[in-house]
């Protein structure tokens, strides 16, 4: 009878371990599980999120804008002087080209600091108004704002001047979506020039 109990004892003993230790796995499976769905939707934003294709042709935030760039994103539809921003201790010189579903906002941002000529522009706005134009990431103007948040997280939330944007930061650079019935009806990418 002793031999039965020790055995009974034994085989309790092993099936408490194993039952402990299918859960541990099961909870460590889980665990990573999340960080690697996580990982993919709502991680930070890195450079190559600023950038978009636009003809088959990548363009980012804060490329130089070139002849080239501008024959290559296609015919555009107009031109026009902004005017000088201020940013810190000094201001730059603004233009706006507008395109069919697309916009930049070219300046000459940090040409000082960078010792560039003064009239040499960057990219400092991508302006996205068509479901043509994707994000990195996928997503475009027409998008539900579920997708959006499944692909870049939560956001911040922005409602000033009668608008809904959530917005994400990297890097001295903002992408912002602006929802309109929880659908995304604009998208805007910004280098930020507060130094």
């Amino acid at each position: 009878m002793i031999k039965l109990l020790d055995i009974r004892f034994e085989m309790s003993f092993f099936n408490k371990v194993n039952f402990y230790l299918l859960h541990l796995i099961i909870f460590t499976l889980s665990a990573f599980s999340h960080l690697a769905v996580a990982e993919f939707s709502g991680a930070e934003l890195k450079s190559t999120d600023f950038t978009v294709n636009i003809n088959n042709h990548p363009v980012s935030l804060g490329d130089k804008w070139s002849d080239e760039t501008q024959k290559q994103v296609g015919a555009q539809i107009s031109e026009n002087f902004v005017g000088d921003v201020p940013a810190v201790d000094t201001s730059y010189k603004y233009y706006q080209h507008k395109y069919d579903g697309f916009e930049f906002y070219t300046a000459n941002l940090f040409w000082q600091k960078e010792q560039r000529d003064i009239d040499s522009y960057l990219i400092a706005q991508i302006t996205i108004n068509t479901p043509a134009i994707k994000t990195a990431r996928g997503v475009g103007p027409g998008d539900s704002e579920d997708v959006l948040v499944s692909k870049y997280g939560q956001g911040t939330v922005d409602d000033s001047d009668n608008q809904h944007w959530l917005y994400y930061d990297a890097d001295n650079k903002r992408m912002s979506f602006q929802l309109e019935h929880k659908k995304i009806s604009h998208i805007m990418m910004t280098i930020n020039t507060d130094e």
